[in-house]
């Protein structure tokens, strides 16, 4: 990574890695990559293709072509994902590197060709990959169900999905483990709850990052073994029954008092 020359390089071979199929592969149309992965960051076609170049001469990708379509590797993906069961995934629909694919050397030839035409090239490219983005937001909704349903705090789902459909992910396998582990956090834990955030605050805020203090029963207990809260309880109570004599006593002293 630290050979490469940009952020924006490293961040797009870092970004495409969710988007990678169950053999590593990704679409190698800088517009499909531009729309997909890089959706806010306003780069041009020409600063995406000029990437796609650099990762692939740095061997960090491979990309290659079938029947007229253009498609990445990650040549090094199994070695990363060494628990990955590919058995238990669904079948892609990207075709995968075979001796019979066209190896693809460069994006800038078939980017300068068109420079002209870019707006009707994006165009042509969102409507031919309109299914692949169907199913892409189709992923995206399921997988926030499964956040939500997690989420122990649920208010303000629309505001909630809205920042998921916006946020850059990681992978809910992460998100999940994350919301496990914060459940039994000394901040998610206090008060019942009470300072869980809204679960578009969390999302908004990428919580997932959090390092949050674990829980510790122990840290509020006092020497006679009783909790804070509960010492705070018995103190209230306290305070109620001493204004409640109070106000006895001074009835007795008014009717006594009294003609």
């Amino acid at each position: 990574m630290a050979c490469l020359s940009s952020d924006t390089v490293r961040l797009l071979y870092t970004w495409m890695l969710s988007h990678l199929d169950i053999n590593g592969n990704f679409y190698a149309d800088p517009v499909m990559v531009n729309n997909l992965v890089f959706t806010r960051l306003g780069h041009s076609i020409k600063v995406i293709s000029s990437a796609l170049d650099e990762l692939a001469e740095k061997g960090l990708i491979v990309r290659y072509q079938v029947n007229g379509e253009r498609y990445l590797k990650y040549p090094d993906f199994f070695d990363k994902q060494p628990k990955l069961l590919p058995f238990r995934e669904g079948v892609s629909e990207i075709p995968n590197l075979t001796e019979s694919a066209s190896l693809i050397e460069s994006n800038i030839n078939i980017i300068e060709s068109n420079i002209n035409g870019e707006t009707t090239l994006t165009e042509k490219s969102l409507k031919n990959n309109s299914r692949v983005n169907s199913e892409l937001k189709k992923e995206r909704h399921e997988s926030f169900l499964l956040f939500y349903k997690a989420y122990p705090r649920k208010v303000n789902r629309r505001e909630a999905l809205d920042r998921w459909n916006k946020a850059n992910l990681p992978d809910i396998s992460v998100i999940l483990k994350a919301i496990e582990d914060q459940k039994k956090s000394e901040q998610w834990m206090e008060e019942d709850g009470k300072y869980i955030p809204h679960p578009s605050t969390w999302i908004n805020k990428e919580r997932w990052n959090d390092e949050l203090k674990p829980y510790n029963p122990k840290r509020n207990i006092q020497k006679d073994g009783r909790s804070l809260r509960d010492r705070e309880i018995d103190a209230e109570t306290d305070r109620i029954n001493e204004r409640y004599e109070k106000s006895k006593i001074l009835k007795t002293t008014t009717s006594h008092d009294a003609p």
